[in-house]
């Protein structure tokens, strides 16, 4: 049987992850009145990075990793910083706060299967019924505000591009797990924001020198700082530092507290909505991941995933 972990200083760092990345969802949408997202993310990549890049230096680490190492950091930076960033900041653009961090929450139903794919973990029958369980959960959840069911791509291309940041985000998780077995959590993330801070910039540097620095206000400049080092900085640390202690899966199911945190605060600061069918599916991503991630225990006591 697996063994029951207490609360621990993970847990609790894990817990303030959430509640930082909840936040930023609110924070991001303020700073877009204002910012364009390539400009916005251009502009809080690079100096994510270079935080890192300095926190790094200090650290006396060194950035010194294998060839081989090299290009696996390589390929994460881009899938989980480039393609991710590119994903979710557009996706953000053209959905809510809300509706963003709900479809997040798939996150560990995508770290589950990609690591059974992977063949790292043997995923239940039960936990296949919670994958499809979920799959139903987000349908709902992008459906429209007065309840019908619509898939123009005018209407869902936000929530997509989340789903696809979520696979992203799934592959940046699972693949650096074995990095940090030889490398500390602040190398990996400094490392990898670099690189995808460098493949990023391009797309955004049009952007950021056409923006009017002047005429964007404290309120957006305010929430921009805030998204830079508390989201990506921070929150990333925290992220990998619990991948190396506690596993991938493990720190992937506190993705589901982030919906909660978010629509509170996306009410008190944006103020943002969620409809009846989108709460519903709310209700059943949780049970789909329930069943992806435990529920199998109800059925076998051997058997683990």
């Amino acid at each position: 049987m697996e063994k029951r972990e207490k609360f621990g200083a993970s847990d609790f760092l894990m817990f303030l992850a959430v509640l930082f990345w909840a936040v930023n969802f609110s924070f991001i949408k303020i700073a877009l009145k204002e910012l364009s997202p390539l400009s916005f993310n251009g502009i809080r990549l690079f100096f994510a990075s270079l935080i890192l890049i300095l926190a790094l230096l200090f650290s006396r680490e060194g950035f010194s990793v294998k060839p081989s190492d090299f290009w696996r950091l390589f390929l994460l930076g881009l899938v989980g910083n480039t393609i991710f960033q590119m994903l979710f900041i557009h996706g953000l653009n053209w959905t809510t706060a809300s509706k963003t961090s709900i479809v997040m929450a798939l996150t560990p139903v995508f770290v589950a299967l990609l690591s059974s794919l992977l063949k790292q973990e043997k995923i239940h029958w039960v936990a296949w019924m919670g994958l499809i369980i979920s799959f139903v959960g987000f349908y709902l959840v992008i459906t429209k505000e007065h309840g019908q069911f619509q898939l123009t791509w005018q209407f869902i291309r936000g929530d997509l591009m989340i789903f696809l940041g979520n696979l992203c985000w799934a592959i940046y998780t699972v693949f650096s797990r074995p990095l940090l077995s030889r490398m500390s959590p602040l190398k990996l993330t400094a490392i990898t924001m670099a690189i995808g801070a460098l493949f990023y910039l391009p797309f955004s540097i049009p952007d950021m020198i056409s923006l009017r620095y002047a005429d964007v206000s404290l309120k957006a400049w305010g929430s921009l700082a805030y998204s830079c080092l508390f989201a990506l900085v921070i929150s990333y640390l925290i992220w990998y530092i619990s991948v190396k202690r506690v596993g991938n899966t493990k720190t992937a199911i506190y993705s589901n507290l982030t919906p909660v945190f978010t629509v509170i605060f996306a009410y008190l600061f944006i103020s943002e909505t969620i409809t009846l069918f989108q709460a519903a599916g709310v209700l059943i991503i949780f049970v789909g991941v329930y069943f992806t991630r435990a529920g199998y225990r109800h059925f076998t006591k051997n058997q683990t995933i």
